[in-house]
């Protein structure tokens, strides 16, 4: 959405609803009214609009406020949130003979004393439901502005606005509906029809049409929290409702709402790897998985309290590459744009490390220093007449997604303590004052991050560690369907997806759930025989490492998408990756430590973080060394193969020949060696570490996969691969004597070699 009307015609979407006018604070109160006549005849259940306010309408344009106006959150409705009453036919004959002889009838209990509002602006239950609203931005406070500002109007000034009003909102208003309104009711009109925010807006519109600016910047003066949180909501919303899926192209976003599936949100992290493999039921090392009852809303992650049971301040939240951390950051920030969840809190603020990293390159280069309220104002121009930011109740969010992209030195032991926000600072020392709380300690904070980018944070620090564990098999195929209005394409690629453990397997990924869609719709949708076959795992392996590379240069190196050149570079650190591959399979490991590092010239966190390909485990104990794995086993195994292949075709060498003669050094090897040597391991390994190995070597040698390399990792004019056919008769033949498992996979890996099928 790229225009103010229609984030407004998003924040006016309510259902119709009815609410009677409050009380002006100048009225005097009849003293001959009981409190259950001040009550409507019946209070209805309110449904939940986008506002979260349901507003009730009595016959008389004047009504009470009561507390009843607050609303709970509208997913768990809290105890005592309404008042309920019994039908007449419903009451028992004693109680109505009773009120007849008092000489009245009363058709509901009398109301509960008031409540008033308590002190603690932060007020969570054990049910998670929203803290308090402040006073500012509520309901009741922006009625009574709304109202004073609009009673200085002399008669005719109330006709001219109710004029402009309709002129300006003619499908929501009309003149015949607003002819007999006074003030109070077209207040009530207004939050009614538009809500508190917008309808807030729509006023101080409507007063500098008329050329009322003193009425109008008294209004905005009274109202500044909820003024400025609505155009922080407006903002949020246009760059955040909609999204790019895995790679940006112009023109291919989406609707958020449309596509989102929440993934698994543990409060328990183990490293978030998926320990399932189609072929090794007990793989090496396997990693631990959280327990259903870890998992909380993406929503209620600062609704939950810390180990030593205070309310959470900092929060940081990792996962293992394509997991979905800055979605579910996005998903976050509309949905409290959108007044779905986390009304208490006032502001949210995002500031991705990216953006931070371009502020820090060009800090350094001008050599200036920013402070805290300046980096606010810049990234967030609605905060320049925020002057109450370092008040105790104002409960603001700061979210700071992708700590991996950043590369200043965050260092916490040296850096001084400054509690200033108008004081400059380097951008290190900012950030490291504001994440151990010196500045704006009341503020909460979101970080993101890969955990080997997130290791630099002092746990001190961190009231809550939250891992993205990614999709479940219902949720990966609630992703596919939802994201086709044609069902029975979705029900055809889910369908096709599932022939192919090793790729359903690797989806629980959010990120290769977009790459099946992706490449499985254009499939379907272009060939009228696909699908007819399993698919073959070797492409989308490819796919999978080209993309995760490419995204590398563009998120770490600042490689423009369009004009992304692969260079001698990215060639070797392919190989380092797959030697080591090769190495942890031989050795049957997943894990690997700094130590297996010590060959590699990359730093250890373009490794473990920026290819996409690995992943920190957690440490129980900080003094043990690090460790770290493939994303995946099937990526490890892929790989592995990948670093074959790939040394054959770019020296010609055969790294599975482990002969160190002379003669053997110096010798030209043929294709069909290589398949001897990886057929003989796989024949001879009773643990299974070689199925997928050869089935990805065979994949590769296949003329369309090897196209798909050509100009990243060896020349466009390379000369084709010969002897495939050689490999084919080598495989047919070394099946007839295997076993039955061994057979099978043989057969798979004859597929993968060939060019017709899927």
């Amino acid at each position: 959405m790229d225009s103010d009307s229609e984030v407004e015609r998003i924040l006016q979407e309510r259902p119709p609803s009815s609410y009677g006018s409050m009380r002006s604070d100048d009225e005097e109160e009849e003293e001959d009214i009981t409190p259950a006549q001040n009550l409507p005849a019946k209070l209805e259940p309110r449904s939940f609009d986008a506002t979260g306010i349901r507003l009730h309408r009595d016959a008389s344009p004047e009504t009470v406020f009561t507390d009843n106006t607050r609303l709970p959150h509208p997913r768990q409705p809290a105890e005592g949130a309404f008042i309920e009453q019994r039908p007449v036919e419903e009451e028992d004959e004693e109680e109505e003979v009773e009120d007849q002889n008092d000489g009245a009838r009363v058709n509901s209990p009398v109301p509960p004393p008031p409540i008033e509002p308590e002190d603690t602006w932060m007020d969570v239950d054990d049910q998670q439901q929203p803290g308090r609203l402040h006073p500012e931005v509520d309901l009741p406070f922006i009625f009574k502005s709304m109202q004073s500002a609009l009673t200085l109007l002399e008669p005719p000034e109330i006709h001219l606005f109710k004029s402009y009003l309709c002129g300006r909102h003619n499908s929501t208003f009309n003149m015949a509906d607003l002819a007999e309104s006074d003030t109070l009711d077209l207040v009530d009109k207004m939050l009614e029809r538009f809500g508190k925010l917008y309808g807030l807006q729509v006023a101080i519109r409507m007063l500098e049409a008329m050329n009322k600016p003193q009425q109008a910047k008294e209004l905005q003066t009274k109202c500044k929290r909820a003024v400025i949180q609505y155009e922080l909501k407006c903002g949020l919303i246009r760059r955040h409702n909609c999204i790019y899926e895995g790679v940006p192209r112009a023109g291919q976003q989406l609707y958020l709402k449309y596509v989102y599936v929440q993934p698994r949100i543990s409060t328990q992290g183990y490293g978030g790897v998926c320990p399932h493999h189609p072929v090794r039921p007990h793989p090496p090392d396997p990693p631990k998985v959280a327990p259903p009852d870890s998992m909380v809303e993406g929503n209620n992650i600062f609704r939950l309290h810390s180990a030593d049971g205070n309310p959470v301040r900092c929060v940081l939240t990792t996962g293992v590459p394509g997991i979905g951390n800055s979605v579910a950051v996005q998903k976050f920030m509309l949905d409290w744009a959108e007044e779905r969840a986390n009304f208490d809190l006032q502001f949210v603020f995002p500031f991705p490390f990216r953006e931070l990293q371009s502020l820090r390159e060009r800090n350094i280069k001008e050599k200036t220093d920013i402070s805290m309220l300046e980096m606010l104002q810049t990234y967030h121009s609605e905060t320049r007449s925020m002057d109450f930011l370092e008040e105790a109740n104002c409960k603001v969010l700061f979210i700071m997604d992708g700590i991996d992209i950043y590369k200043g030195n965050l260092d916490f032991t040296n850096t001084p303590v400054v509690t200033d926000i108008t004081t400059p600072l380097p951008l290190d020392s900012l950030l490291v004052n504001l994440i151990r709380g010196s500045l704006l300690p009341h503020a909460l904070l979101w970080l993101t991050g890969r955990r080997a980018a997130t290791t630099q944070i002092p746990p001190e620090y961190i009231d809550s560690i939250y891992e993205i564990q990614g999709y479940s098999d219902e949720q990966k195929d609630e992703y596919l369907t939802i994201r086709y209005s044609d069902k029975s394409l979705a029900e055809k690629i889910i369908r096709h997806t599932k022939n192919s453990p090793t790729i359903y397997n690797l989806c629980h990924i959010p990120f290769c759930c977009w790459m099946v869609a992706m490449v499985y719709e254009r499939g379907f949708r272009h060939d009228d025989d696909y699908g007819r076959h399993p698919p073959k795992i070797t492409s989308f392996f490819i796919h999978y490492m080209i993309i995760q590379n490419n995204r590398k240069l563009e998120k770490y190196y600042g490689q423009n998408p369009n004009t992304q050149k692969w260079t001698e570079m990215d060639r070797k650190f392919m190989l380092a990756l797959g030697r080591l591959a090769l190495k942890l399979l031989e050795k049957n490991c997943a894990n690997f430590y700094e130590d297996d590092l010590v060959d590699f010239t990359f730093p250890v966190i373009e490794v473990a973080s920026w290819s996409g390909l690995c992943t920190e485990l957690p440490r129980p104990n900080p003094k043990d060394r690090r460790v770290f794995c493939f994303t995946h086993l099937s990526i490890l195994e892929f790989m592995a193969a990948h670093y074959v292949w790939l040394s054959f075709r770019l020296d010609g060498q055969n790294v599975l020949d482990q002969s160190k003669s002379i003669t053997k050094l110096f010798k030209e090897h043929s294709l069909v060696e290589i398949y001897r040597k990886a057929v003989d391991r796989y024949l001879n390994s009773p643990l299974g570490q070689y199925d997928l190995f050869l089935r990805f070597l065979c994949g590769l040698s296949m003329k369309q996969n090897d196209s798909l390399l050509r100009g990243l990792l060896f020349p466009h004019n390379a000369p084709s691969l010969k002897g495939l056919d050689e490999v084919a008769r080598l495989l047919t033949k070394r099946k007839e004597n295997a076993l039955p498992e061994k057979e099978a996979n043989l057969n798979e890996c004859l597929r993968e070699l060939e060019e017709s099928e899927d």
